[in-house]
């Protein structure tokens, strides 16, 4: 990640990767659970064109997890002292908590012989439990949001590149 090449971040630039992390990640989440409503109902390998792009958000949202876990190690300590700590307090531990219960998702997937809808169900309700996890990070994001185009170019910078650093998986 090119992100992490930076010798430290600045509070502003941690809290452009958080916008830009839980933007990601909610999109992976609603983009699986688009992906698993067209599966509704078929048996596996009957959709083989939805279930590649079921595959692909669903271990994209590992990636973003992933990524965002190894920023916080990275320049979690760095931020202990600014508006920003809070939120890197707990971030590995809930980190880790979406990663197991994606992966929970994903063996439960891996196991089912059709697409129904209790296991559609399961799936996006494991989503939103992943997701509210971020609670605090989606807070801080939609605050930020609020200052539109007088946002720092810290902010634009950190947000700007982290995003690049997805894209680049």
């Amino acid at each position: 990640m090119h992100i992490l090449r930076f010798p430290s971040l600045s509070d502003d630039q941690f809290r452009g990767c958080v916008a830009a992390f839980v933007d990601s990640l909610s999109g992976e989440f609603n983009a699986a659970a688009a992906a698993l409503r067209r599966l509704e109902g078929q048996a596996k390998g009957s959709a083989f064109v939805h279930e590649i792009a079921l595959d692909l958000h669903r271990y994209g949202a590992l990636i973003v997890l992933e990524r965002w876990g190894a920023l916080v190690a990275s320049f979690g300590p760095h931020l202990a002292e600014t508006r920003s700590a809070a939120l890197v307090e707990t971030a590995a531990e809930r980190t880790q908590a979406a990663e197991n219960i994606l992966l929970a998702v994903n063996a439960l997937l891996d196991e089912a012989g059709r697409y129904d809808g209790t296991t559609i169900e399961a799936c996006r309700a494991a989503f939103d439990s992943a997701m509210s996890l971020f609670a605090a990070e989606r807070a801080d994001a939609d605050e930020a949001a609020k200052l539109g185009p007088m946002l720092s170019a810290d902010y634009k910078e950190g947000r700007r590149i982290f995003l690049e650093d997805l894209a680049a998986r």
